[in-house]
């Protein structure tokens, strides 16, 4: 995001876009929603023909519809207008209605009716809870990873339970094309044509926009012309209803008026757990496709949508839902488009059309005798080819990778041949083997170094960094990234197996491996380390680990490894500047090195300096300066005017970071300079330099750099060029750094 535009509050006001427009766009989502949710109670109804009143179902519909939008308008303050019961819960109470139908054969009526309708609420339940867990458990990262091809090709199955279940409604309307056209010599009535017709009108009318105005007014327009047939044709309404052309009116009822402890009696618990998948489904894509639902959001709204407070407002309002009565539910980004555009309309929107939906439950119920079958059956085709559409055909423009599609087809296909449960396991399969295909190509070792180019913060002398520089290729450092499971170690024993077989290279002594960027290990991974281990031992180098958390450290020894071993085969490092510090004294103690310590400052330079055989003139301007351990030489913020030569002991350059915090920066050692920018610059010191141990260190000040300028000119162009040399290999050596970090 840029910084530079402008910020939008944190919660959008309710009437944001202007009040009329959110009323108006409330309205039509309101009035939508109640369409829907008589399209979801016939389904439901149908499917099972007197094991769940109609009146009831509708009742559990808008009170879902009621809370999920004035609870997502209030808590999120998103322009979310439709919210409520998804086509995904519509889709699944299909086939749980169906299975219900196939147990009536050994149930009483009561007990399947009182089954069905506990098997409801338990959806309800269960959905709360999982996205209660979810919230819980901050989850909402975790659903931005699953593939959506997978979460596409089950909601696409969705559509095509759709479109079943509106011929399912048509199969009891009287329209049979074999009487209209005998000449034709038809063999099936085929009923379901009104509702196709229907379905198919508002797929056409719509495809290019999304207007609920447009969706209402054909609705409409469709009674109206039902009954202009009807008057014509000499059919009166209570007929038309007794022929099933027309809807009963009925009084909407909620659950909680026809529960008793009867009720609660006649549940049939075996049955319920025996069709429990249908329900741990629904409940399973309203929380997996909330993903997708969130990316439309934050695209049509230009804002990011915090998924894990979604997620808390989404279990919310399943619990009050299930608390009510109601139908488990989501948002409904396509509906609510249809609704105005969500980026200029507020929450009044939503919170309209829930009040609408709430008020339909003692309004709406004796105007469903004026409805003719045939609209809630096309509502649902049209639904179905809209997900249909969505996902076989305009997602294969928007997807980038076309094995994406394909897998899209292949979760579709497989839902289609075997069953919607089938096509959710192979889904999960699927991406799990999709996310460790993946994972796998990206390499958990991030960077790897040597140790000629990759040195620690410790400035050096010039003898010392040849050294270095000639053996530092037995240091191998290797930073490792991501979460780190038993399959993601591979790689690294890989890596070290053919540094070891590196013929070029001189043979490893220390293998430095740095944490600081992973963020956790699998539990079994203690058996990779274990291999590190035996390698190491074999190999005759040493094992060492740096930033390793405490947590991750504290895993590995429950698993039976211990990172500091008595023999000094595997070790830890707070951070891998020490690390790599601890190898290179080691390897200029193997060189023999360490005598450089005690060599006097003038000897120290002469390799370096230009003009060596003027350095015993200059050691007479330096003033030898003693220090004792943990003092300071200068401090940060101190005014710079003077540079000291470092002939004996270490210095350390920290930040002082407020609260006695400091970090160390960098380590100077014999024949280095400290402090040589300020005396130039004059500017403030930017940090402290600090003795580790007696120090001795020569010192040059300003004063008599001037008075050196006058006296000996010549010896002060050598000095200048020498910091300038000390300055460019700095220089070098941080390119160096960045070369390797770029590999």
């Amino acid at each position: 995001m840029d910084i530079n535009t402008v910020q939008r509050p944190d919660k959008r006001p309710f009437t944001y876009g202007g009040l009329v427009p959110n009323l108006l766009a409330g309205l039509e989502g309101g009035l939508l929603l109640l369409f829907f949710c008589i399209s979801i109670a016939m389904l439901v109804h149908e499917v099972a023909p007197g094991l769940c009143a109609f009146d009831t179902v509708l009742g559990m519909a808008l009170i879902s519809s009621t809370v999920f939008c004035i609870s997502m308008s209030v808590r999120s303050r998103l322009p979310v207008v439709a919210a409520g019961p998804e086509t995904i819960v519509c889709g699944l109470l299909y086939l749980f209605g169906s299975f219900m139908q196939t147990k009536a054969a050994v149930l009483t009526p009561d007990a399947t009716s009182a089954t069905l309708l506990a098997g409801l609420l338990a959806c309800t339940v269960m959905t709360a809870v999982v996205t209660h867990l979810a919230a819980f458990m901050d989850a909402g990262k975790i659903l931005r990873y699953i593939p959506q091809p997978i979460i596409g090709g089950m909601l696409a199955m969705v559509g095509i339970l759709l479109i079943k279940g509106a011929i399912h409604l048509s199969l009891l309307d009287p329209f049979c094309i074999k009487a209209l056209l005998p000449a034709w010599n038809l063999e099936t009535c085929m009923k379901w044509i009104p509702a196709a017709a229907f379905g198919l009108l508002l797929t056409l009318a719509l495809y290019r926009t999304k207007n609920a105005f447009m969706n209402i007014v054909l609705i409409l327009l469709a009674t109206g012309v039902s009954h202009g047939l009807l008057r014509y044709w000499g059919f009166s309404l209570p007929a038309a209803q007794e022929m099933n052309l027309l809807m009963f009116p009925t009084q909407i009822t909620i659950p909680w008026e026809v529960v008793s402890f009867d009720t609660l009696a006649n549940i049939r618990w075996d049955i319920l757990l025996e069709g429990a998948p249908y329900l741990v489904a629904i409940t399973l894509l309203i929380t997996l496709s909330l993903a997708q639902k969130v990316y439309s959001l934050e695209l049509l709204m230009e804002e990011e949508v915090d998924l894990n407070k979604l997620l808390k407002n989404l279990a919310t309002a399943n619990t009050i839902s299930a608390l009510l009565g109601g139908l488990p539910g989501s948002i409904s980004i396509s509906r609510s488009m249809a609704s105005g555009k969500l980026g200029k309309i507020g929450p009044m929107a939503g919170i309209t059309a829930g009040l609408i939906c709430g008020s339909a439950i003692f309004w709406a119920g004796p105007l469903l005798g004026y409805l003719p079958r045939f609209i809630p059956a096309g509502m649902l085709v049209f639904l179905g080819l809209s997900i249909l559409r969505k996902w076989l055909v305009d997602s294969k423009r928007e997807m980038t990778r076309k094995d994406d599609y394909i897998l899209l087809v292949l979760v579709f296909a497989i839902a289609v041949a075997f069953g919607i449960l089938a096509g959710m396991t192979a889904g999960f399969l699927f991406s799990i083997l999709i996310l460790a295909s993946r994972y796998s190509k990206v390499s958990v070792i991030k960077h790897t170094f040597n140790g000629s180019t990759y040195r620690s913060r410790v400035d050096r002398g010039a003898e010392h960094l040849a050294i270095l520089k000639s053996r530092g290729n037995a240091i191998l450092l290797m930073r490792l990234q991501g979460f780190i499971f038993l399959g993601s170690t591979t790689p690294i024993i890989a890596a070290i197996r053919q540094r070891l077989q590196d013929e070029n290279e001189p043979p490893l002594k220390y293998l430095i491996i740095d944490f600081s960027r992973v963020s956790g290990l699998a539990s079994q991974v203690a058996i990779s380390f274990t291999q590190f281990k035996n390698i190491a031992r074999k190999s005759g180098f040493n094992l060492i680990f740096t930033n390793v958390p405490f947590e991750v450290e504290q895993l590995l020894e429950e698993n039976g490894y211990t990172l500091n071993e008595p023999d000094g085969v595997s070790m830890s490092f707070v951070e891998m500047d020490y690390a790599l510090e601890w190898c290179e004294d080691n390897i200029l103690r193997e060189a023999g090195a360490s005598v450089l310590a005690e060599e006097k400052l003038e000897k120290m330079l002469a390799p370096t300096f230009p003009d060596p055989e003027k350095l015993p003139l200059l050691m007479p301007y330096l003033e030898k300066m003693t220090y004792s351990n943990k003092e300071y030489i200068f401090r940060q913020g101190d005014t710079a005017k003077d540079m000291f030569f470092i002939e004996r002991g270490m210095v350390t350059i920290q930040l002082e970071l407020g609260g006695r915090k400091t970090t160390r920066i960098k380590k100077m050692g014999p024949g280095t300079v400290v402090g040589e920018m300020g005396i130039y610059t004059q500017a403030p010191r930017s940090a402290s330099a600090v003795a580790e141990g007696n120090c001795v260190l020569y010192r040059l000040s300003k004063a008599t750099l001037d008075e050196l300028q006058l006296k000996e000119p010549m010896l002060t162009s050598s000095l200048h060029r020498f910091i300038v040399n000390l300055l460019s290999q700095r220089v070098m050596d941080a390119n160096y750094h960045v070369m390797d970090l770029l590999r």
